[in-house]
């Protein structure tokens, strides 16, 4: 059985988490928070391929997560439909969405994210090849 990508939605429009959730239920296991402090609990206590994270939350504003997460080396794509927000964005070096968008959007950035990051691992993995077992080459 094949694994699946875990992302963590951080938002707090509970319609906007819903569509996101719904979205991406079909290719990911998702979990979703509200808050930085819900994301952070989340973040702390489990595994995540990946954060989708809104910029402007109730309880402040998202960098702390952000910034947690990398820490941690999960990558995450930043989300804001506000255009001063989007344009701060712009200047860093995460990747982010400009709300609203649409699924093949969502899904694209994503599935982009996942193998820079599969890339990214592969790079530091040892060459040569991992050793199964220490046979002499029998048959099958």
């Amino acid at each position: 059985m094949t694994i699946r990508s875990h992302i963590l939605i951080v938002e707090d429009d509970p319609l906007v988490a819903e569509v996101l959730q719904t979205t991406l239920e079909e290719h990911y296991r998702v979990s979703c928070a509200h808050t930085i402090g819900q994301a952070l609990g989340f973040l702390r206590t489990g595994h995540f391929s990946a954060v989708l994270l809104d910029c402007v939350l109730p309880d402040g504003r998202g960098d702390h997560v952000a910034d947690f997460a990398e820490t941690n080396g999960t990558p995450v794509i930043e989300m804001s439909g506000y255009p001063s927000e989007i344009s701060g964005l712009h200047e860093g070096h995460r990747p982010h969405l400009q709300k609203p968008f649409g699924a093949a959007l969502l899904l694209s950035t994503i599935d982009m994210v996942l193998a820079d990051e599969r890339a990214g691992r592969a790079q530091h993995e040892p060459r040569g090849g991992a050793v199964c077992g220490t046979g002499t080459g029998g048959g099958r």
